[in-house]
């Protein structure tokens, strides 16, 4: 795809994401979810409490997605000595660059703070590809093994046929990488693997913060005295919502895009001016939740996560120039 494609399709996106926002604050305002606020059973000293522990739980399952990509620096780079910590805190840093324009920041930073491990850009590039697909297909099945047929516009997916096909596509994945090896391997061409356990692990990570965050939204539907149906509704609710601001290039940390796909997936179980003020609350929890991850990257990385530059171990051959 060349950079005017990249920049067009981040444009559009940018665009869907004020459209959302707009559509959403509309909605906001004229469901009159401030007045139900007012009305419900909760004090706004207890609402405080509630935001703040939530967003610090919040902050702390995010962990799991820097955890994961320091494993797939080290699996893609496995001549090189990855620092578990730095790398983490790299991560943590650079996640507040996804809410500026065109979402990529965030991707950037990391790419170049980890450089300075001597990091190749070829295992980067792979394990932001990789990190990216996991993420998506981690998504996509918790979001077929949650409560779909509860949520509108999801329950006309046959959970069982969409789960196979995900199983399928995972296959077929496999075997693709597996031929490109082979195919690179005759060629000269060294493709870093991943082994399985890190396969697993990262898998494990990401749907651990899934979990984690469906949980966080299900503290603050109870904060709210919200009814809910069940958890794994929130779960699928959350993880297609999720998918939803991810997959929309452009959107700045899915802003729009995420709360519109939710209440259009609730709206109808939870009630819209419900769902409206559960997940704009959210995004509340999930902003002040990337800030204290922020602030903890940044910490540590000033009190001594930056450590010194690893050495290579003798047998590396990264086939490129630091």
């Amino acid at each position: 795809m060349t950079l005017a494609a990249r920049g067009i399709l981040r444009a559009i996106g940018l665009l869907l994401s004020a459209v959302a926002v707009v559509w959403i604050s509309t909605r906001f305002a004229k469901s009159g979810a401030f007045d139900l606020l007012a009305q419900e059973s909760v004090s706004r000293g207890a609402l405080v409490a509630s935001l703040a522990a939530l967003a610090a739980a919040y902050s702390a399952a995010a962990v799991f997605l820097a955890f994961a990509w320091w494993q797939l620096i080290a699996a893609l780079a496995p001549g090189h000595r990855v620092p578990a910590t730095p790398t983490m805190a790299a991560y943590a840093v650079s996640q507040y660059g996804k809410y500026l324009p065109g979402n990529v920041a965030h991707y950037a930073i990391r790419h170049a703070w980890i450089r300075r491990y001597g990091i190749p850009h070829a295992s980067l590039g792979l394990a932001t590809m990789l990190e990216a697909a996991l993420l998506v297909l981690s998504a996509l099945a918790l979001t077929l093994l949650g409560d779909t047929r509860g949520l509108r516009a999801l329950s006309i997916i046959d959970t069982r046929v969409a789960l196979a096909l995900l199983v399928a596509a995972l296959v077929v994945t496999g075997l693709v990488i597996l031929i490109l090896r082979n195919v690179g391997a005759r060629n000269r061409l060294r493709l870093p693997s991943l082994p399985l356990p890190a396969l697993l692990g990262c898998v494990a990570c990401y749907c651990g913060f899934f979990v984690a965050a469906a949980a966080c939204l299900d503290g603050l539907a109870h904060a709210l005295a919200i009814p809910v149906a069940s958890f794994p509704l929130l779960l699928a609710a959350s993880a297609a919502s999720w998918l939803a601001g991810f997959l929309v290039i452009g959107a700045p940390g899915g802003l729009g895009v995420r709360e519109a796909a939710f209440v259009a997936l609730t709206g109808a179980a939870l009630g819209e001016t419900r769902a409206l003020l559960l997940i704009g609350l959210f995004r509340i929890v999930t902003f002040l939740g990337d800030t204290l991850l922020f602030a903890g990257g940044a910490l540590v990385a000033r009190t001594g996560g930056r450590a010194a530059e690893p050495e290579r171990a003798p047998s590396a051959r990264s086939g490129e120039a630091p």
